[in-house]
């Protein structure tokens, strides 16, 4: 039985309120789902420390790198998609209402309200899954 996660934390908004935590926690999560999950566990942002991979705390990312990672979790090619996929987002989440409308939206390190970009839409992901 294969069981992948997507595990995301992002601490780094360059337009936004930078986060002091969601990186420590995403690497915590990440570690106990490989000790006692036995996950297959991709981290964004990642950083390679000490030979071990982790969430890194100072790396920013981006829109199209999480949207193709998730596409790619619950999406991906190949004969044998794994029976169990996972995503754990930590990070800041932004909403955007319109016409009686809420939509949410994880944000990513490039998101900008100001300029109507909030990050990755719950609606797409809704419909991915």
């Amino acid at each position: 039985m294969t069981r992948d996660a997507l595990v995301v934390g992002i601490n780094t908004y360059p337009r936004l309120e930078n986060l002091p935590k969601p990186a420590r926690d995403a690497e915590a999560i990440a570690q106990l789902l490989e000790k006692y999950g036995e996950f297959r566990v991709r981290r964004l942002p990642e950083a390679n420390l000490d030979g071990k991979l982790r969430v890194d705390s100072d790396a920013l990312l981006l829109f199209n790198e999480l949207e193709e990672a998730i596409a790619n979790l619950f999406n991906p090619d190949g004969p044998h998609p794994p029976e169990t996929a996972l995503l754990f987002f930590a990070g800041h989440g932004l909403r955007k209402s319109r016409g009686g409308i809420t939509e949410g939206f994880f944000a990513t390190s490039d998101s900008d309200p100001s300029m109507g970009f909030r990050g990755l839409s719950l609606q797409w992901l809704r419909r991915l899954l």
